[in-house]
């Protein structure tokens, strides 16, 4: 007999951009969650940062707030400011996995970063 895990469709209520495009920003399926790209906007759909790599990568940790992730940058030379983001929120020092390359473009002008997830919930 095969075991099935209810999926969940995840919708943040607040804290995070409405969709306002025909996808999740997450799905849960038992404890695994699954996180779509998030980007620079904030509630109201604002670019927060334009042209500020570091502003970007801060909103969208603001967005995701996860332990998993891959990066995908609009410029390589942006990195560090990336990085610089990512140990305000992991100051343990214990790092989320990460992949950067550089995108010739993003979603929407004026993004300079997007970052996906996948988590796994309760795990210690």
């Amino acid at each position: 007999m095969i075991d099935t895990a209810k999926k969940e469709v995840i919708r943040p209520e607040r804290g995070i951009h409405p969709l306002p495009w025909p996808y999740s920003h997450g799905i849960k399926v038992g404890n695994l969650l699954f996180i779509a790209g998030q980007v620079a906007l904030d509630e109201e759909l604002r670019l927060i940062g334009p042209g500020d790599a570091e502003a970007q990568a801060r909103q969208t940790w603001k967005n995701i707030q996860t332990v998993v992730e891959a990066t995908y940058l609009a410029d390589l030379a942006d990195v560090e400011a990336i990085h610089k983001v990512r140990r305000e929120f992991f100051p343990s020092g214990d790092f989320p996995t990460a992949t950067v390359v550089q995108a010739a473009k993003l979603g929407l002008p004026g993004l300079l970063l997007e970052t996906e997830a996948f988590a796994i919930i309760g795990c210690s």
